[in-house]
């Protein structure tokens, strides 16, 4: 009989703390502005156009406590960018426009106040899957992310929005022939949907 009543005492505690862990996974969605920068001054050459882009994607989070959660998941973004030359009299140039393929890993800490209210930040690690065919530099390498946002849970459905700043490609794992460098700064919002359980 006491190895029964355990067993149900021990199922019960275990049920209680998977119910405080729940997990969710989401799909997701980002538009933004992205814009190369460089790590210092740097004089003539040309310059970039930020031009709205897209961002796909699946987050899931581990919930580890009422307040904190680990978020991670796989981000597929495709940047565009015009090249911006300093214009001439009487000269038409052509509008160029650079595409830079990215896939990113985000590892953030998720913070959640007040039931509705998070703010979310921490590593990504970028790999820049398009050949090195346009100017900027390569962006595979660790970045930074952080955001704030609003999440609401019905059920066991979720919807969350999520302004954000990200700097891809901050720290290079690749070679780099000069001390000067660029990187993406990309503002802009992401809004998902998902399932908690």
């Amino acid at each position: 009989m006491n190895k029964y009543f355990l067993l149900i005492v021990l199922t019960i505690l275990s049920g209680q703390s998977f119910g405080q862990n729940a997990n969710a996974i989401f799909v997701s969605y980002s538009r933004s502005k992205p814009e190369p920068v460089y790590n210092r001054n740097v004089d003539g050459g040309g310059g970039y156009k930020a031009i709205a882009s897209n961002t796909f994607g699946i987050r899931y989070f581990i919930k580890s406590s009422k307040i904190i959660t680990l978020e991670t998941g796989i981000d597929y973004s495709s940047f565009n960018f015009k090249v911006d030359y300093v214009g001439m009299p009487n000269v038409v140039i052509p509008d160029i426009i650079e595409s830079l393929k990215l896939i990113s890993v985000p590892v953030y800490a998720h913070l959640t106040f007040l039931k509705y209210i998070f703010v979310n930040g921490g590593l990504l690690l970028d790999a820049q899957i398009n050949p090195k065919d346009i100017a900027i530099d390569r962006q595979t390498g660790i970045g930074l992310g952080l955001g704030v946002g609003l999440k609401y849970d019905y059920k066991h459905i979720a919807i969350f929005i999520n302004p954000f700043v990200e700097r891809h490609g901050l720290f290079s794992l690749d070679n780099q022939e000069s001390g000067v460098r660029q990187s993406i700064m990309n503002p802009g919002g992401r809004i998902g949907i998902g399932y908690s359980f």
